[in-house]
């Protein structure tokens, strides 16, 4: 069986403050590494953003699409790697991956800057599109909570490779317990930590594009999340799911929870189906509904 390997989460310097890397120079390198393409998916204006805020809309949108412009005029040259877009959107700390907007779409929608994280949704379903909640439990220091939306997106990343693992097995528990769908990607700011941190999504045929991607998670037939952990997930880049795309991974010991010594430096606030945010402790000290 022929396995397709695409990388979900992705920055380039172009437009995220935060990345070392331009969109070109990954090219060579996802190749190399035996994968089929991947999305950019760098920091909307909300969020860690490398664009200037004092331009006109549509200037800022321009500049904006330039990593991934450049990463797809490169793939085009080189041949054999498909390079999608994306974006990574940002609440309170809480970030978003979109599939499906695009360039002309972004142009269109200033009023995204706006939006609460239903109406966001909403408007990404109309394109067909997928919203996704990048690094769920997240821990940084530079946080002043976690905030988690579980009923305002439509999965979960419950592996990121750029997370400490006790932040992904938080998400991957949780998301199991609540029967969330879950992706992977590596979240990936610069070209060397390819090859020490893979993440992404496998497929049995290549990836038409971020609306394709879309229809094939919801159908939830195929997509095998990739953690490094697992070997022979890795390997193989192949696994039996279930029907409800929950044959995740099996974490190693380290990534196990320890409900009576949380980790987390900061709250954790979870939004209930209402996008009421109640301060939240893994796992059962406060009964959210869902």
């Amino acid at each position: 069986m022929d396995l397709y390997f695409y990388e979900t989460h992705l920055h380039t310097c172009e437009a995220s403050a935060c990345a070392g890397t331009p969109g070109k120079d990954y090219i060579k390198a996802y190749k190399e590494a035996g994968y089929a393409g991947f999305f950019v998916t760098d920091h909307f204006f909300n969020g860690n953003s490398a664009v200037p805020k004092d331009l006109p809309w549509e200037e800022r949108i321009d500049l904006y699409c330039r990593g991934y412009e450049n990463a797809k005029e490169e793939a085009d040259k080189v041949g054999g790697l498909d390079v999608f877009f994306g974006l990574e959107v940002n609440f309170k700390g809480d970030e978003y991956l979109l599939y499906g907007p695009d360039k002309e779409w972004l142009k269109a929608h200033p009023e995204i800057m706006g939006w609460t994280h239903e109406e966001l949704r909403k408007e990404v379903h109309k394109i067909g599109g997928l919203m996704i909640q990048a690094h769920p439990f997240r821990d940084r220091g530079y946080l002043s909570g976690i905030y988690v939306h579980p009923c305002q997106c439509d999965g979960f990343e419950g592996y990121n490779s750029g997370n400490p693992g006790y932040s992904d097995c938080y998400g991957f528990d949780f998301a199991l317990k609540n029967r969330i769908k879950m992706t992977s990607g590596s979240d990936i700011h610069r070209v060397k930590d390819i090859t020490d941190n893979p993440g992404g999504i496998c497929f049995t045929s290549r990836l038409r594009g971020a609306k394709d991607w879309a229809k094939r998670f919801f159908a939830a037939t195929e997509s095998v999340p990739l953690v490094k952990d697992n070997e022979k997930v890795y390997n193989e880049g192949i696994a039996k799911l279930n029907e409800k795309n929950y044959g995740f991974i099996t974490y190693s010991d380290r990534m196990k929870p320890d409900p009576e010594n949380s980790p987390f430096g900061r709250e954790i606030f979870l939004a209930d189906r209402d996008d009421k945010e109640v301060l939240y402790t893994p796992f059962n000290v406060l009964e959210v509904k869902l």
